[in-house]
């Protein structure tokens, strides 16, 4: 009996030992415990569902015809030159010849000279840039003020860094007749109610994304004075700044913000070249030096054949400033037909477009639809993406998925919808969203 008993107790024994060995390592490789949250979005699961219907993407804002030819020709030119620097690197540190091309386009912009050894650093995208701000200058438990609607990489880089994520949203001040992005704005006294001396910045996106509102002086000087007032920085992420229908001012250039803003840029909005993986950040030399750190230590370098070819196209644009036909000009114009274009269609269709004063997406209300269905789950706008989806055949993105959890309603009634597409593409949405109305 008594070596039955210890039989079975060894084997009970033996089963607690698999047991806890099993969920020991099944908790060791879970997702770390302060990135939870950032690993799933409202749109999961939309892959196969899309692949399903194929319809016309407008959710994703990639271009899908041809990179500008006079980039593509330089970058062969660069990866053919008999330099042997431009196929090579130098740790964290841009090449020069583009960092001299865009100091010298900046400069006028920013209404100070721009020392480009010093003051500007090329980056892994500018998705990259924020990353090496928002790492360069976290302690754990420092605070991010975010404006929502916000990028959805934003709150994933924060808590990367240890640092808390705290949330202001833009007000929607008309709710009748043709709105504009501009009557989306700051809700002052929150925002001002979020800094405090856990405080390290505040997270400025202009032109913003998904709304393509472009903030006005009288905003960014409210921003900026609330900076000075309590000692933060300002990551100002200007990804669309070439692409604007009214005067787009840098934050940067106000007085007393060059010392704590970290502005950056992006080549794939820029020029239609998002493959090319390269941003650039400028600012104060004392804060571009804790994005330099991060940088080497994370990515050595952005790509230097690229940043050749991008040298290029600035000192083409610096050339061509005042020139109606530049690319930069020629490329606003070409958006702003689009943009009119798909507005027009979304009226149409009986949806209200908000009509954007910058970058190339747009967001549409769905609501005003008199004969759409009703859905009554957590999330109505992913819904009607969906019934969208199947019926109509156009995807877009539920603006929800740009609102931190807890907010996600105030943006269930709007999808966002990129026309940053081939004119067959668009067209082709066009076309589609007149199914819409007979749901007018």
């Amino acid at each position: 009996m008594c070596q039955k008993t210890g039989r079975m107790s060894a084997c009970a024994f033996l089963i607690l030992m698999v047991t806890w060995i099993s969920e020991s390592r099944a908790n060791k490789f879970d997702f770390p415990a302060h990135l939870v949250g950032t690993n799933s979005s409202v749109t999961d699961g939309l892959e196969s569902f899309i692949e399903q219907y194929n319809p016309v993407d407008l959710g994703v804002d990639m271009l899908d015809e041809e990179a500008p030819m006079h980039i593509k020709e330089a970058l062969v030119n660069a990866t053919l030159s008999h330099d042997p620097i431009i196929n090579q690197m130098i740790p964290y540190k841009p090449l020069p010849r583009f960092a001299r091309a865009l100091a010298k386009f900046y400069s006028p912009l920013l209404g100070r000279e721009v020392i480009a050894e010093e003051e500007m650093i090329a980056t892994v995208g500018a998705t990259g840039g924020v990353f090496d701000a928002i790492q360069g200058h976290t302690s754990p438990g420092d605070e991010w003020i975010i404006i929502q609607p916000a990028y959805t990489m934003y709150v994933p880089m924060i808590k990367m860094a240890h640092g808390v994520p705290r949330y202001t949203n833009l007000v929607l001040r008309k709710r009748s007749g043709k709105i504009s992005s501009q009557d989306w704005v700051l809700d002052r006294e929150q925002m001002e109610s979020l800094f405090n001396n856990k405080t390290k910045g505040i997270i400025l996106n202009n032109p913003l994304n998904p709304l393509g509102k472009v903030y006005t002086l009288e905003e960014l000087e409210f921003i900026a004075g609330l900076a000075k007032k309590y000692d933060t920085l300002v990551v100002s992420d200007e990804a669309h700044e070439f692409i604007t229908h009214k005067p787009h001012i840098r934050i940067a250039s106000l007085p007393g913000m060059w010392e704590r803003t970290i502005a950056i840029g992006s080549s794939s909005k820029s020029f239609n070249v998002a493959g090319f993986r390269v941003g650039w950040a400028y600012g104060s030399a004392n804060i571009l030096n804790n994005l330099k750190a991060v940088h080497a230590r994370a990515a050595d370098c952005a790509p230097f054949p690229q940043q050749q070819a991008l040298a290029v196209a600035f000192e083409q644009e610096l050339r061509d400033i005042g020139n109606p036909n530049s690319f930069f000009e020629n490329h606003r114009r070409d958006i702003l037909v689009k943009r009119n274009t798909m507005v027009e269609a979304f009226e149409k269709a009986g949806m209200r477009p908000i009509v954007p004063d910058g970058s190339f997406c747009l967001i549409a209300d769905w609501t005003t639809l008199k004969s759409k269905p009703l859905w009554k789950t957590k999330d109505a706008g992913l819904d009607f993406v969906k019934w969208l989806v199947k019926n109509v055949g156009v995807f877009g993105l539920p603006v929800s998925s740009f609102y931190s959890e807890g907010h996600e309603y105030l943006g269930e009634n709007f999808v966002r919808y990129c026309y940053q597409k081939s004119y067959k593409t668009i067209n082709t949405a066009v076309e589609k969203l007149r199914k819409l109305q007979k749901y007018r």
